[in-house]
This record gives C-alpha cells, structure tokens and sequence, in this order.
C-alpha cells in the first residue's frame, strides 16, 4: 500500500503506544547502514525476490501462537510458508524451513539465523526499541530485506503492518498472494500482558484491513503503486487469530 495511504494508521498506532516516530527512523537509518555493508546484499534488496517466492503461490501465515503446532498438521504440500518471528522455531521442529521470515528479532533468534542459513529470505523490521538486536543480529544474516513503520527510503521497505503476524498478511497480499491462509494466530490470548493485548487488538484490525484491501498493489522501493497482481483468495481458520 502506498505510505500516504498508511500514515494515517501509523500515527495512531504512534499516539496510543507512546512511541517514537524519531526512534523509528533512528532504527531505520541503522538498518539501511548494516545492509548496506553487506558484501552481495545488493541482490536481495532488491524486493522482486520477495514477489518471486509469493506471487500467484498459496501462502501459509504462521503466527506464534500455542495452538501452531497442531495446526501444521494442516498444512498443503505447495504452500509458500511464510513464519511471524517466533513461529520459526515451531516450524523448525517439525522439520520445516520456512520460504520467508518476518521478524523485529524479539524471538529465538538463533534459530531465525538457523533458518536463514539454511535458505530462508529474512525481512528485518527497524523500530526504536531494537536497535541493539539490529546491531548485533542484522551482520549474522544473509538474504536481508529491511523495513521500517515510517516513510520508506532506499532499500527500506514499508509493506504495512505493525506486529510480525500482520505484516506477514500485507506482505502476503502486497506480492500477490493466490491465497492466504492463517495458522497459530491467537487475538484473544488471555495469557499476555496488557502491552500485548494491545497488539493484539491492532493485529487483528490490521489482518483484517489487510485481507479486505479491493485489489493488492506491489509497492516499489518508494511505496508508489506498480501493477496489480490477481486478487488473493481469503481464508480465515474458525478459532481466533494472532499473538
């Protein structure tokens, strides 16, 4: 979606949470330097290797809640597995490499690095709260795309979204998804902080805003609209969604 479109959105998000719009584009800023000195990260800035892996394909969103793991049992062998930060570990115990990772890096990060080694494409997020994790995380990785919740520039991607789980969705939706189907999504996990909780509101809206969107765009290096790709089938599991 373009930026102007989700502006609007960031700075509510900004408003209730008490963050930094500063920070964010600090964060941001750090990011593009370390992938910019990034021996061969030319090739994967390029954000045509995301449309490659998700475009036309059936897409699994997995998300970190408890429930993952049972339904994985689910899962379709042609699916494009595309794992919110933490779900990477659940995916690697059951013996699966997901195609993408999308990640703040407040996970298991070692095995988000595992991962990465062994072919996952990793879009690192950029905000104010995780620069120490980008510093220290961001030169273990290769196949690196960079993000950010402000205005994007250079490699620095914004899709949409504010938690790992929903922007897993509009990056799904952004590359032309056929379909997108949820698993381990938990909106109503009672068993979080009131932070979380919080989040969680917003993951489920944003979800939602993401799925509904008339006709997905694929942004360029600007967030400016490029051709539409097929709209994306929707499917939504019966229980609640997202952590």
């Amino acid at each position: 979606m373009r930026f102007e479109s989700w502006e609007p959105i960031y700075l509510e998000i900004l408003e209730e949470f008490g963050f930094s719009r500063g920070r964010d584009e600090e964060a941001a800023r750090l990011l593009s330097q370390l992938l910019r000195s990034r021996p061969g990260q030319e090739e994967y800035s390029d954000i045509e290797k995301i449309g490659s892996i998700i475009r036309g394909r059936d897409v699994l969103v997995c998300g970190n809640a408890p429930c993952l793991a049972r339904e994985l049992d689910n899962v379709s062998p042609g699916d494009v597995m595309i794992a919110a930060d933490g779900a990477t570990t659940v995916l690697l115990e059951k013996g699966i490499v997901p195609e993408v990772i999308v990640t703040d890096l407040d996970g298991t990060v070692p095995d988000i690095i595992a991962a990465n080694r062994r072919g996952s494409l990793v879009v690192v997020h950029a905000h104010g709260d995780n620069m120490a994790a980008l510093k220290e995380y961001v030169p273990q990785m290769s196949r690196v795309i960079g993000t950010t919740q402000s205005r994007p520039f250079d490699e620095i991607y914004n899709f949409g979204g504010f938690t790992d789980g929903d922007r897993c969705v509009f990056l799904a939706r952004c590359f032309g998804a056929s379909k997108i189907r949820l698993a381990g999504f938990d909106y109503d996990d009672q068993n979080v902080s009131p932070m979380k909780k919080m989040k969680l509101r917003w993951a489920k809206r944003l979800v939602r805003m993401a799925l509904d969107l008339p006709a997905p765009l694929r942004p360029d290096d600007r967030g400016n609209r490029l051709s539409p790709p097929a709209p994306a089938r929707r499917h939504l599991p019966d229980r609640g969604l997202h952590r």
